[in-house]
């Protein structure tokens, strides 16, 4: 959409004393970091946060739109404007698709407006990464305290069903796995920045995978665990360190399977004999939305609208053993959410950013092999967007805040955004 895409765009960093209304600059960066907070506290206060952070970034930004002004395609802003508008319009539940578009706009916002926060003083930058890690030694410790005790410091107490899953301090909903796998790489790089040629990063994995599988999370735990791998790969040039290190996280993962009680029964879920990936309910969930993305396949069934169209009679006849566990709230996974709300348009906007996104992020690597901020921007793009995994929606405003601040730092690693001349 930008002509950021330009592989070409120079570091900027803005000069503070030259925009005006900077008073508001302070309270941005209070909402930006109170952001991550509010995740834990609840998608209301996180939703919250986000609105007042974006009236007052966009005050801002209209204040200084001279000095900051974006360098955008017209032409591809508008076909992507287009094709959510004829989304909206044909949706059968068009109310419902059109929150989820503001949703969108929320978080586009968002990201553009953290983005020049911190090219606006970097050290801003420097203290979320701190923030982010402190938020997941917390939780992580809590979680920990909840295993170990079967209650934590909330007192909120382990699932007595589920396979003893934790929750740590989200009460009810067993997310905590998946938070901690979202947030993780991001405070990786707390010692990226704050300690250089120094090996405590790896020390944090073994500890962070430990605790990512107790929560007995299966997604959270594979990708991350996977993701690990390839950042030992890409991060250690030392052969010999590398396999020991490889080989030390393998361990850990034999480990887990073999001391954490009741994790094999919880894993062996999704591989079983007796039956195939597409008979489990994912299974069943990604055929119906191939059958929705069939009946509607240019522009999606609309925005959200999977629970609505997966019980529909056109839905039944799929091949699955799990037909009658079709129906959820999301497909889990996005790109088979993406296909069926949005069709083969919406998911070639997709595809076309995350190439533009991928080369971007190589571009960066092939100049500078050795910059292991870099690897983190590989890191979580490949946490966030490979494709083989179950996840939740893309559209719900709590996942779409991980995968907008993932976005936040691969566009700050490696100068994404491109600002017209002064």
């Amino acid at each position: 959409m930008f002509r950021l895409l330009n592989t070409k765009s120079k570091k900027i960093f803005f000069n503070s004393q030259n925009l005006k209304s900077f008073a508001l600059y302070p309270s941005l960066v209070v909402l930006l970091y109170f952001s991550i907070i509010s995740t834990i506290l609840g998608t209301f206060v996180l939703n919250l946060n986000l609105i007042l952070f974006n009236i007052i970034f966009i005050i801002f930004y209209v204040k200084n739109f001279n000095k900051l002004k974006l360098d955008i395609n017209l032409f591809i802003f508008f076909v992507v404007i287009v094709v959510f508008l004829i989304n909206i319009y044909f949706s059968n539940q068009n109310l419902y698709s059109l929150k989820t578009f503001l949703n969108l706009i929320k978080n586009f916002i968002f990201l553009i407006g953290s983005y020049i926060v911190f090219k606006i003083n970097r050290k801003i930058f420097n203290y979320f990464v701190s923030l982010i890690f402190i938020i997941f030694l917390l939780v992580a410790c809590d979680t920990f305290l909840q295993f170990y005790f079967g209650k934590d410091i909330f007192g909120y107490t382990k699932s007595l069903t589920s396979y003893g899953r934790l929750s740590g301090p989200f009460g009810d909903e067993l997310i905590v796995g998946s938070f901690l796998s979202k947030i993780l790489f991001i405070s990786v790089l707390f010692f990226i920045i704050n300690f250089k040629n120094k090996y405590y990063d790896l020390i944090f994995l073994i500890f962070s995978i430990l605790i990512i599988f107790l929560t007995k999370e299966r997604s959270a735990s594979i990708m991350s665990f996977l993701t690990m791998i390839l950042y030992i790969f890409l991060r250690i040039k030392n052969l010999k360190i590398r396999m020991a290190s490889i080989i030390l996280m393998l361990l850990t993962l034999c480990l887990s399977v073999t001391f954490i009680p009741n994790i094999k029964d919880r894993f062996q879920i999704i591989y079983n004999k007796n039956y195939t990936f597409l008979d489990t309910q994912w299974g069943a969930h990604f055929l119906t939305s191939y059958e929705i993305f069939k009946k509607y396949p240019i522009f999606g069934s609309g925005l959200r609208t999977f629970r609505y169209e997966c019980s529909k009679d056109y839905t039944m006849d799929i091949s699955s053993k799990a037909v009658n566990a079709r129906c959820s709230t999301h497909p889990h996974n996005y790109y088979f959410e993406i296909l069926s709300d949005l069709g083969v348009s919406g998911l070639m906007i997709f595809l076309f950013f995350l190439y533009k996104l991928s080369s971007r992020i190589l571009n960066y690597y092939k100049k500078s092999f050795n910059n292991n901020n870099i690897i983190i921007s590989i890191s979580l793009f490949f946490l966030f967007f490979w494709p083989l995994k179950t996840t939740g929606s893309i559209f719900s405003s709590w996942n779409s805040y991980f995968y907008t601040l993932s976005l936040i730092i691969i566009f700050y690693q490696t100068n994404f955004i491109k600002y017209k001349d002064k």
